[in-house]
């Protein structure tokens, strides 16, 4: 490369699309190379820096044999990070033009670089394997189902391939949940008011916003699961109303949506499988007042809609083979799918690899151990850090209110606090006996009913002068939380001073 005269290079950074590379770098002249050092890159869609410090007008880079790498863009950087102009680049088995492409978008180079323009955390999985998908090739990531990365693979065809791409499908899922969340907020506890808080609160909860802007598959669990408990809820009011007879139309809605869920990571089927619990508890209700045989009772449980939901079930199941197909165009069969299924299970089973920012199951409510995400340290004291957690308003109080819940359902036997206890349990305590390395993302499924039970005890308060004022102070304090954690959940450059403070606990790294 020639900078076209001397200049004082202090680094260069290569965009590297994916493959690893061992790289001896060199100074001088074309004739007279002095070797500055020998370096390793790698990553998908991430920069490498490498420092050079030198006075040079030439900068030459040998591949070593063993390199199999693509790399889209480079830049070589002056003193604080100043771009300088390369004036030519030539190479050897390579043809110019391909050449040229790496410096053609030097205006689009951010340095230092942030999350805008590269994959960080799990996005190097998600993103890899949607990409995968679009060239018929066998995918990358393959310990959960496809549906996450196929809807990642429509947002890189309708959205170019590129961050805004892999990321805005999410976006548009996060955004539809909060209309959802009003919904079931208001089918479950009737007022508006419930309804609002129970959409509101999720609107500013910073798990619901970190992993919105992300191309991770959680997004998607969590909007599939969130719009099956709504149409569960609508069946099971049905039901409690008119009895058994009613459409079971929202009960087919409500497995249709659990399987796109399922068909994304199978965390919902713990979700599911407390709707059905809820279900048998009402059956149950009915069948033991009857003067009849065991038998008589034991086919009376098993009547429709049982039988309904169980043909249900199966085309859940068809939906979620279906899923496979673009795997199967990729040169598998129906056998490979099978054996899939069986690997993924085993991967879960058997997984004994540890992280620094794993977390026990029992600890997501209290935040104490958020997953630090990503961080670029920028110039001047300053940083784009992403951390994941949730908004200590909605968190700490909504478990709080779960668990008062609890106490009111084992009191009241109240409707609204059976649904909401019951789906929260079933949704978080099955982790007391998974082994494998658990995040607290893993909670992010149970947020929404955080949500739920903070808006049932703001509905029970409203009617009071008291309660209004307390409720508008509650929900002015969740805002303010979210304003002030901002920067820590978004990437936003923000001075490390204020990062500091925001560090409530020890655990908590930023």
């Amino acid at each position: 490369m020639d900078l076209g005269n001397s200049q004082s290079v202090v680094a260069i950074s290569f965009l590297v699309k994916n493959g690893y590379a061992d790289i001896e770098i060199f100074t001088g002249v074309p004739g007279d190379w002095q070797r500055v050092d020998k370096v390793s890159i790698e990553g998908y869609y991430s920069w490498n820096r490498i420092n050079i410090n030198s006075e040079t007008q030439f900068l030459m880079f040998d591949l070593q044999p063993t390199s199999s790498i693509e790399i889209v863009e480079l830049a070589v950087l002056g003193a604080e990070n100043q771009k300088i102009t390369i004036e030519a680049i030539v190479g050897e088995g390579i043809e110019h033009h391909q050449l040229l492409r790496l410096i053609d978008e030097q205006e689009k180079v951010e340095i230092p670089s942030t999350y805008m323009s590269e994959t960080f955390f799990d996005e190097i999985y998600f993103v890899r394997t949607a990409e995968n998908y679009l060239k018929l090739e066998d995918p990358y990531e393959w310990t959960h189902p496809p549906l996450g990365k196929l809807l990642i693979s429509c947002s890189i065809l309708i959205s170019g391939n590129g961050p805004y791409g892999w990321r805005i499908m999410g976006v548009i899922f996060a955004t539809i949940m909060i209309p959802v969340m009003y919904l079931l907020g208001k089918a479950l506890l009737g007022t508006w008011i419930g309804a609002f808080a129970s959409a509101f609160l999720l609107s500013f909860d910073f798990m619901h916003f970190t992993m919105a802007r992300m191309a991770t598959v959680d997004t998607y669990v969590v909007f599939f699961s969130l719009t099956s408990h709504l149409f569960f809820l609508f069946y099971f009011k049905n039901v409690l109303k008119c009895g058994w007879k009613t459409s079971v139309l929202p009960m087919f809605l409500a497995v249709l949506f659990f399987s796109l869920g399922f068909s994304t990571k199978w965390l919902v089927v713990f979700g599911f499988l407390g709707q059905l619990f809820l279900l048998l508890i009402i059956r149950f209700r009915d069948i033991i007042p009857l003067k009849e045989s065991l038998r008589v009772k034991l086919r009376s449980l098993f009547a429709d809609p049982f039988l309904l939901i169980f043909g249900f079930l199966v085309v859940a199941v068809l939906i979620y083979l279906a899923i496979y197909i673009p795997y199967m165009l990729t040169g598998h069969t129906f056998t490979d799918v099978i054996r899939r299924q069986l690997a993924m299970s085993n991967y879960h089973s058997a997984l004994t690899a540890t992280h620094p920012f794993s977390s026990e199951w029992w600890s997501w409510p209290l935040m104490l151990r958020p997953v630090w995400l990503y961080v670029s340290n920028l110039s001047g004291g300053v940083a784009s850090t992403i951390t994941l957690m949730g908004n200590p308003a909605v968190w700490w109080v909504g478990f709080a209110c779960v668990i008062l819940a609890l106490e009111r359902l084992i009191r009241k036997k109240d409707l609204a606090c059976l649904f909401i206890v019951t789906l929260f349990f079933f949704q978080w305590l099955p982790y007391l006996i998974i082994s494998r390395a658990t995040f607290i993302y893993h909670f992010y499924v149970n947020v929404p009913f955080l949500c739920l039970a903070t808006a049932y005890f703001l509905n029970k308060l409203w009617s009071r002068k008291w309660g209004k004022v307390l409720g508008i102070a509650y929900l002015a304090i969740v805002v303010i939380l979210f304003a002030m954690f901002y920067p820590v959940i978004s990437g936003s450059p923000t001075p490390n001073s204020w990062i500091e403070n925001l560090k409530w606990l020890g655990s908590w790294v930023f």
